[in-house]
């Protein structure tokens, strides 16, 4: 349905799952903020995230579990908006509560349990400080039971109306996101190397065919200059010919030009590694000091 996300599929350190209109794409990252993880995960997480969107984020989604917040969260959002990506990309950045109960069915609850959450808890009330003035219109509240755990069909049916329902609510919130995708330096530069790899591939398939219509051409010349009033011909054999390889280089490209995108991708991933580990070590200076071990 329009309501399901499907297709996932993923790297190491990012999945991708995109609903079947593609009017929706989720990337899931593991590593940002997490201090159990070595600096190389963060990096290749980092690295494939910009590769998936090079043109930028439309929206970051901090999702936290209806439970009681502890500091290791605050701390995770604020490597990732303080130190990783900045200040810019707090207009972009919403959060999910999952488990939410009946905060998932009953707006009018939701305000008065965010005031007495963040009344109770410094850490909870320093994440809704950054979601900005007025939090509750950038939270999305879910419920996301899996259908394959359910114990009959009653109850199968009931998680997939709360997973659909937890959709459309986060559909909604990006209904009214009007903002401009955030866009790390990262992701303009792996769209920049994903173009210069994808151009290399196709200047050198280009160069092949060139190549081998040449070859042809050499070999028809040989037998075309014994004639001399065969000119003409050989000169529209020429035309012919290139018109061919025009047409031969455009086939083979549309053809080939999956894998082109694929193989520029790893090689364009290649080129964005040491830039990414660069981000990573001076944001890693930037946070030491004020980040916590999750234990």
């Amino acid at each position: 349905s329009g309501d399901s996300v499907a297709s996932v599929t993923g790297t190491e350190s990012v999945k991708k799952a995109a609903s079947p209109d593609d009017s929706l794409m989720v990337l899931d990252t593991i590593g940002f903020g997490d201090t159990r993880l070595p600096p190389d995960v963060v990096v290749r997480s980092l690295r494939d995230t910009a590769l998936e969107a090079p043109g930028g984020i439309d929206a970051l989604f901090f999702v936290l579990k209806k439970e009681r917040v502890t500091s290791a969260e605050q701390e995770t959002l604020g490597y990732v908006t303080q130190d990783l990506f900045g200040k810019e990309c707090l207009q972009n950045l919403y959060m999910v509560v999952t488990h939410a109960g009946r905060l998932a069915k009953d707006v009018e609850l939701r305000e008065p349990w965010l005031k007495e959450q963040a009344a109770a808890s410094v850490p909870f009330a320093a994440i809704l400080e950054t979601l900005g003035p007025n939090p509750v219109q950038r939270i999305a509240f879910v419920e996301n039971p899996d259908p394959n755990e359910a114990e009959d069909e009653e109850d199968r049916v009931l998680a997939q109306k709360r997973r659909q329902r937890a959709l459309a609510d986060i559909r909604s919130l990006l209904e009214k996101h009007n903002v401009q995708p955030y866009q790390h330096s990262i992701m303009h530069s792996a769209g920049e190397f994903h173009a210069v790899r994808l151009e290399e591939m196709r200047r050198e398939l280009r160069g092949r065919i060139e190549s081998e219509v040449r070859r042809e051409l050499e070999k028809d010349r040989g037998v075309l200059e014994e004639e001399r009033n065969q000119l003409r011909t050989e000169l529209e054999t020429f035309k012919e010919r290139e018109e061919t390889m025009q047409k031969r280089f455009e086939e083979e490209w549309a053809r080939m030009r999956s894998e082109f995108e694929n193989r520029a991708r790893e090689l364009a991933r290649g080129d964005l590694e040491p830039v990414a580990q660069e981000i990573i070590e001076k944001t890693e200076k930037k946070a030491k000091g004020r980040r916590c071990v999750v234990m």
